[in-house]
């Protein structure tokens, strides 16, 4: 091994002094064509993720939240199923008289007889004899309702009624899920009102400490190192409502991408709260639109017509169905001749016979206990009924109570804003002309954030009650949001 090195370094140096000479086969075109192609792809990969990353964000507005949400929420989506199903129902109430069509039919082989034989009893020793045969046979029968005592009418009310019933459950999700929309979206500007409230307070705090920390190191004696720190901590609260009112943003947020399925790309417009340009309007016409439009109401309403119907049908099988018997046979054996065990070559080729007839199952016991199996069941949604009927009143009136609490609050909070303001500027006033210092400021600002705080909230609440009065009357033009 030892010996060789030399031979190989030898070697080694000689083919590194020769001149490269590239050599060109199918094999390194393709190689080279294939690595050509993955850099393409993977900068237009790149481009494109870039192109996402960079994409802008779209501002929605509360009436298209709404409208998203109705197109993508899930439990949308589920009582639309829902409904789907009902109709389907209805749709089989409707072609129930076709389903008394049959068809049968039989084929094999039979023995044959000819014309003159003997058949034999035996059907191996027939087969043996004379040979098999092919058989074949088809019928078609039909029975055609005549008159069935309300049967099949009520069992198409009763499913014309749970249609109804379906359509005000989708109705009565909808406006669960719009009253869910509005306070997320509320909720997000409520928290950016706030963010902003605490940091223009904040300013004006970090104005005030430099301001004492300025003469703390002139030595003024006419503030202490307790005058700074007082400020600081009212500093340290406001950072803390910060911290709350983004947490409070990023949950509305996220709340809002899920309803409407916008994930990337979403916001609202970052714009404070206002009052409901809507007036609100006496009770009196809340609660006659509850009375038509509330989704409880009208689904009870459904209830009581499918369980009458149901009522009607459970009475209509005591008696019996009178109708049309209709039935078309044919068969073809050309093989026998002659009447064989169970078949007569008199009944081959087509035959159709019709006859009126009454079928009336005689299970009165049974029948008597479904009778009053449904006669409880519609006593049973006529209570619901009342008991709908009697408590939306209360919750309208509730409702609508708490939308005049709210928008008296508001008022009130809002007048206390702009003295708090008032208040602010005098002092402020009084520091520039040297009369106070900044300590006066604390106890203004302390107020002035917390009326606008309760003024936000207030105007949160003036929404929310809208919409839930909106929710429980049905009526979205009540002064809704």
């Amino acid at each position: 091994m030892l010996a060789s090195t030399p031979t190989f370094l030898a070697r080694w140096c000689a083919w590194r002094e020769r001149p490269f000479t590239p050599r060109v086969t199918p094999r390194s075109v393709l190689v080279v064509l294939f690595g050509v192609a993955l850099l393409c792809c993977g900068l237009a990969l790149g481009r494109s993720a870039c192109a996402d990353e960079r994409a802008p964000t779209r501002t929605y507005s509360l009436g298209e939240c709404l409208a998203l949400t109705e197109r993508n929420h899930p439990a949308l989506f589920a009582a639309r199923a829902r409904l789907d199903a009902m109709r389907a129902q209805l749709e089989e109430a409707r072609v129930a008289p076709a389903s008394f069509v049959g068809l049968s039919s039989r084929f094999g082989v039979v023995p044959n007889a000819p014309a003159g034989s003997q058949p034999s009893p035996d059907f191996v020793t027939q087969g043996v004899a004379v040979g098999l045969g092919p058989l074949f046979q088809v019928g078609v029968s039909a029975t055609v309702p005549l008159y069935t005592f309300g049967k099949i009418s009520s069992a198409r009310r009763a499913a014309e009624a749970h249609v109804r019933l379906g359509e005000w459950d989708v109705e009565k999700e909808r406006q669960q899920i719009r009253v869910d929309v509005k306070r997320a979206y509320f909720s997000l500007a409520l928290a950016r009102d706030m963010a902003h409230l605490a940091e223009d307070a904040l300013s004006k705090l970090d104005d005030a400490i430099a301001s004492i920390q300025k003469k703390l190191d002139e030595g003024d004696g006419s503030v202490d190192r307790a005058d700074r720190l007082r400020l600081e901590v009212s500093r340290d609260e406001l950072l803390a409502r910060i911290a709350d009112a983004k947490r409070g943003a990023t949950a509305a947020s996220g709340a809002l991408r899920f309803y409407t399925g916008i994930q990337t790309g979403f916001d609202t417009p970052d714009e404070p709260l206002t009052r409901p340009a809507t007036p609100l309007g006496d009770v009196v016409p809340h609660l006659a639109a509850a009375r038509l439009h509330r989704a409880d109401v009208n689904r009870a309403r459904a209830g009581v017509a499918a369980r009458s119907a149901q009522v009607d049908g459970a009475r209509a099988n005591m008696l019996p169905n009178v109708g049309l018997g209709m039935r078309f046979d044919w068969t073809f054996a050309p093989g026998v001749q002659v009447p064989v065990s169970g078949f007569d070559p008199a009944t081959a080729g087509p035959q159709l016979t019709a006859a009126f007839g009454i079928e009336w199952p005689l299970d009165f016991l049974t029948k008597n206990a479904r009778v009053h199996q449904a006669e409880a069941n519609l006593d049973e949604a006529r209570s619901l009924e009342r008991l709908a009927l009697g408590g939306v009143a209360a919750e309208v009136e509730a409702a609508h109570a708490a939308a005049v609490e709210a928008a008296t609050r508001e008022e009130n909070w809002d007048r206390a804003v702009r003295r708090a303001k008032s208040w602010i500027v005098a002092v402020q006033d009084a520091i520039d002309l040297g009369t106070k210092d900044e300590r006066a400021l604390v106890e203004p600002l302390r107020i002035y954030v917390l009326a606008r705080a309760s003024q936000l909230q207030a105007l949160m609440d003036t929404h929310m009650t809208r919409a839930e009065l909106a929710r429980v009357t049905g009526w979205e033009g009540g002064g809704a949001t």
